[in-house]
C-alpha cells in the first residue's frame, strides 16, 4: 500500500465518519449555508462597504470588514436555521435514515476532496503517477476516474485537464499481440547467392545440358 493509498482511504473514512456524526440534512444544509453566505456577501457587498467606509478611514479595512460582517451574519443564521430543521429530522424517528444518506454524502465530499488534492498537486507541484506518493496505488484507477468527473464539472477556460497516464493500457497491448508489426530487416544485409555459388550452379548446369 502506497502513500497515495493511506491518504485516500484516511480522507474518505474521515468525511464519511463526520458526515455519519451530523447527518444528511445538516451537511447538505451546512453546505448551503456556506453557498448562501457566499451569495449574500457578493449580493449585499456594495451597500455595506458604503456604510463601512464611512465609519474606517481606511479603505482596505473598511472593504474587509463590510465582507466579513455580512459573510459572518449570513453564516450565524444559516446555520442557526440548520440546526433547527436537523433538530426536528431526529425526533422524528428518520434518524437512521438520515444518518446513512449521510454517509453516502460524506464519501462523495471524501471523494471530492482527494481528486480536487490529486489535480491541484499534478497542476501546481507536477506531482504525476509515477511519483513515489502515487507508485503502485490501487486506488489510482478510481482516483483518475472522479478526477476526470471532477474536471467535466469545471469550465474550460480554467484549463484544468486530468493528469495523463503514459503507461499502455490492456487493450493497446492485446491490440499490440493481434495484430504485431512486422520486424525491419537491416539494410546491410544481403539477401540471395553469393558470386561463387552463382558459378558452381552456372557450371552444374552446363554441365547436366552436355
Amino acid at each position: 500500500m502506497s502513500l497515495g493509498d493511506v491518504f485516500v482511504i484516511v480522507i474518505m473514512l474521515l468525511s464519511g465518519v463526520i458526515a455519519l456524526r451530523f447527518g444528511f440534512i445538516r451537511v447538505v444544509l451546512g453546505l448551503a449555508g456556506w453557498v448562501g453566505a457566499t451569495l449574500a456577501t457578493i449580493y449585499f457587498y456594495p451597500v455595506a462597504q458604503t456604510y463601512a467606509q464611512n465609519l474606517i478611514e481606511n479603505q482596505l479595512l473598511a472593504d474587509i470588514a463590510a465582507g466579513a460582517t455580512i459573510f459572518v451574519s449570513s453564516m450565524i443564521i444559516l446555520s442557526l436555521l440548520a440546526n433547527a430543521i436537523a433538530r426536528g429530522i431526529r425526533h422524528s424517528g428518520l434518524d437512521i435514515l438520515d444518518r446513512t444518506f449521510g454517509l453516502v454524502v460524506g464519501l462523495v465530499i471524501g471523494a471530492a476532496i482527494v481528486s480536487g488534492t490529486y489535480i491541484f498537486t499534478n497542476q501546481v507541484f507536477g506531482l504525476n503517477d509515477k511519483s513515489s506518493f502515487f507508485a503502485d496505488a490501487r486506488t489510482l484507477p478510481l482516483l483518475r476516474r472522479a478526477a476526470g468527473l471532477l474536471v467535466s464539472a469545471t469550465p474550460e477556460e480554467w484549463g484544468i485537464v486530468v493528469p495523463k497516464n503514459k503507461e499502455i493500457s490492456p487493450n493497446q497491448t492485446f491490440k499490440t499481440l493481434l495484430s504485431p508489426q512486422p520486424k525491419k530487416t537491416s539494410p546491410d544485409l544481403k539477401s540471395g547467392y553469393k558470386v561463387e555459388e552463382r558459378r558452381d550452379m552456372d557450371r552444374l548446369i552446363r554441365s547436366q545440358q552436355k
